[in-house]
C-alpha cells in the first residue's frame, strides 16, 4: 500500500511550517500508519490529483485523495478502525471540533501575526509573490503592517492560551 501526505514546505523542502499539515502527520503517527511526506510548495498544490484541492494537507491513500486535516482524521478513523482511535467515539469528535474551532479563532490569528514574515522569508521566490498577494488581499494591508505589532502579540500569547471563553 502506498500512502503519501502532501505537506506545505518552504524553499528548503525540509521546512514544513503548516500546523494543518502537522495535524495530519500526528494523526497518521497516532494510527501507526507508514507514509511518505511529500514536500509541496504553494505553486505545486494544484498539481496534486489533477487539482483536487487548493490547500494542504492532502492525503493520498493508495489512490484515494483526501484534503483538509480534519477530513483526513475522520477518514483514517473510518478506514483503519483496528488502529488506535483518534477520537474514541462521537464525544471525542465533538471535542476535537471544539478545540479546532478555538484554535482557528484564538490561537491561529495570533500565530499568523507572529510568524507571517518568517513564513514569507522561507518561501521560494514564486511562492513569495503568491503568498504576499493572497495574504494582503485577505488581510487588507501589507504583510509588514499586519505583522508590525508581532512583538506585542508574542507577549500576549500566553494569556490567550489561558483565556476563558464566555458566551
Amino acid at each position: 500500500m502506498t500512502r503519501a501526505l502532501y505537506s506545505l514546505c518552504g524553499a528548503d523542502e525540509g521546512r514544513f511550517f503548516s500546523p494543518h499539515c502537522w495535524k495530519a502527520v500526528m494523526a497518521l503517527a497516532h494510527k501507526g500508519l507508514d507514509f511518505e511526506e511529500i514536500p509541496t510548495t504553494y505553486a505545486r498544490i494544484r498539481e496534486i490529483g489533477g487539482g483536487v484541492s487548493s490547500t494542504l494537507p492532502v492525503l493520498d491513500d493508495n489512490g484515494r485523495l483526501i484534503s483538509d486535516s480534519f477530513a483526513i482524521a475522520l477518514y483514517l478513523e473510518e478506514a483503519y478502525p483496528e488502529r488506535p482511535s483518534l477520537f474514541n467515539g462521537e464525544g471525542g469528535k465533538a471535542l476535537s471540533r471544539m478545540v479546532e474551532g478555538y484554535s482557528q479563532m484564538i490561537i491561529h490569528p495570533a500565530i499568523m501575526r507572529i510568524a507571517l514574515l518568517d513564513i514569507h522569508a522561507i518561501l521560494d521566490e514564486g511562492d513569495k509573490a503568491y503568498f504576499r498577494q493572497s495574504r494582503e488581499v485577505r488581510l487588507g494591508k501589507p504583510l509588514e503592517v499586519f505583522a508590525a505589532d508581532s512583538e506585542a502579540e508574542k507577549a500576549a500569547f500566553g494569556a490567550k492560551l489561558g483565556r476563558s471563553v464566555t458566551c
